[in-house]
């Protein structure tokens, strides 16, 4: 449930082949992460299928989103509080279906544009007008 070090948080990507198909495995559990025909999230030990198989899709917004290799259109998707979505519900420019890359601790990232402070912004709310403003700080 989003906690850093839980053992069922770790996941092993194998690439299927050459380019962005991929399935995802768990390490504690040995499970591969598929979809059935109803767009529901399952586990199988065997993760050869097709539904097994998801296409990594780098969004514009830098974000990764995982479509079903068998089901078209049917991304892989999570709730706030971690419950998966079903893929016929899914679209992808929904907030559930953006995934962001993480590193092992310890460890660099590669490009130097990641490098770079992050950017605070803060953001005030007019009580009258109920618009939002903001400013960066620096």
């Amino acid at each position: 449930m989003a906690e850093d070090g839980d053992v069922h948080a770790k996941l092993i990507v194998e690439t299927d082949t050459f380019g962005s198909r991929v399935r995802i495995k768990g390490a504690e559990t040995g499970l591969y992460i598929c979809m059935n025909k109803r767009g529901k999230l399952i586990g199988k030990e065997n993760g050869h299928g097709r539904d097994c198989i998801f296409t990594e899709i780098v969004l514009e917004n830098n974000y990764t989103a995982l479509r079903n290799g068998n089901y078209e259109g049917w991304y892989m998707a999570f709730t706030r509080r971690g419950r998966p979505r079903k893929g016929s519900r899914t679209r992808q420019h929904q907030r559930e279906v953006h995934f962001m890359k993480r590193l092992p601790k310890g460890q660099q990232p590669a490009h130097p544009s990641y490098q770079r402070p992050f950017d605070f912004i803060h953001y005030s709310f007019s009580q009258r007008t109920k618009r939002t403003r903001y400013s960066l700080e620096e």
